[in-house]
Parts: C-alpha cells; structure tokens; sequence
C-alpha cells in the first residue's frame, strides 16, 4: 500500500512540474511577441477623421466629412449630421453605413438618406476608395431617389 502512494504521489509531483511548464512556456511566449508595427496598424482600420468627396451619377460632386470610431460607429458631419457603422470586410476593406439628415434652410429635417458604402483603404492607410448608394427617403419612408456613388477621401 505504501510503495502505491508513494507512487501516486510520484506521478502527480510530476505531472504537477509538467503542467507548471507548459504554463511558465506560455506567459513565456507570449510576453515575448512583437508589437504590431505602427504603418500596419494604422493600415488594418479606418480609425478617424476623414474628409470625402462624392460623386454622383450625373458628375456633380459634393464634399462630406465623417469620423470612424474604434467601436466601429460612425458619425456623419456634413452636408447633413448622421450616424451609423462600419466594418472591416478583409484586411484593407470595409463597409459602412449611416443616416444623413437632411433639413431645409428653417432647420426643419425634411427627409433622410440611407448610405451604404463598400471601401478599399489604402497601403499607408491614408486614403481611400468606396462605391454604394444612398437612398433619399421623405419623412414618412416614401423613397424619393436612389443614388449611385464613389467616394474619395482622405484622412485628416
């Protein structure tokens, strides 16, 4: 009966050690990974401020400007204010989406675009490309228009 204790209690010492070194190896391990480099940082999320330029189907243009969040919303700052989300697709794409209010020269909202974009970030994480749409509903939810877009836009 002994010599069966001092048995288990031989196994279970080093099985005890074993596990203890799979641990150390681990904390080990990962207290010596590399930090992520700065450019591919930057380059791995839209994070910030961005100044836009959209063009619409019939050529005319019209500047915007909107911020990504690090908890992945968005907020709209011109023409109109609005709010929404984004997204990362892969490794340099995204999407996002937001409502744009839209108010007359009375400060009166009169309608609201759905946005919906599909974007391309740049190599340095500078600028970017997008395509999509934005479909103009009146207050009640008619649609009134649905347009195609590209955007430009750089950080900043």
């Amino acid at each position: 009966m002994r010599s069966r204790l001092v048995r288990l209690l031989a196994f279970s010492l080093v099985t005890g050690i074993a596990l203890f070194g799979i641990g150390f190896g681990v904390v080990v391990h990962q207290g010596s990974t590399q930090p992520i480099s700065q450019a591919h940082a930057k380059n791995s999320a839209p994070v910030g401020q961005w100044n836009l330029t959209v063009t619409f189907p019939d050529g005319s243009q019209s500047p915007s400007s909107l911020r990504f969040n690090p908890d992945e919303t968005t907020i709209n700052y011109t023409p109109g204010p609005g709010t929404g989300t984004w997204s990362m697709t892969s490794s340099n794409q995204f999407q996002y989406q937001f409502e744009e209010q839209i108010y007359n020269n009375q400060g009166i909202q009169i309608c609201y675009v759905d946005v919906q974009q599909q974007a391309t970030l740049s190599a340095d994480g500078t600028s970017y490309t997008a395509f999509g749409q934005g479909t103009v509903y009146a207050m009640d939810g008619t649609i009134l228009a649905v347009n195609q877009t590209t955007t430009v836009a750089t950080s900043g």
